[in-house]
């Protein structure tokens, strides 16, 4: 499924199921975003690879958001910027921080920006 257009090549990004580490995820991914494993296991980029932007969908558990949508990531393509939801350590305390494409990352938060309320 195409969600939208890269930032950085212009080329389409797609949502992929994929399993990663056991757990079964969306992948976010540029169609010149290319990997695949070489000879020592690892997982690199290919050599016709032409573009890095690669988004998980479990980018942000870390601050306890359980998946990034494909609804959120289209609006991060259209927008260039999406408003996340992210929750405290113990999971009662809830903010809103912008995330923005990251070339090399995939997205980013912005820590220091706050949210506008409409």
């Amino acid at each position: 499924m195409i969600l939208g257009t890269c930032p950085y090549c212009k080329g389409n990004v797609i949502s992929k199921k994929i399993t990663a580490q056991g757990k079964k995820i969306k992948l976010y991914t540029c169609e010149n975003s290319k990997k695949e494993y070489d000879e020592s296991d690892s997982y690199v980029f290919t050599a016709d690879s032409t573009c890095r932007f690669r988004v998980y969908s479990n980018v942000f558990l870390k601050w306890n958001k359980r998946s990034f949508s494909e609804n959120e990531m289209k609006r991060l393509l259209k927008d260039e910027q999406v408003v996340i939801r992210l929750h405290g350590r113990k999971g009662t305390k809830e903010y809103f921080k912008y995330a923005i494409p990251h070339e090399e990352y995939g997205v980013s938060i912005l820590w220091d920006e706050e949210v506008e309320e409409d």
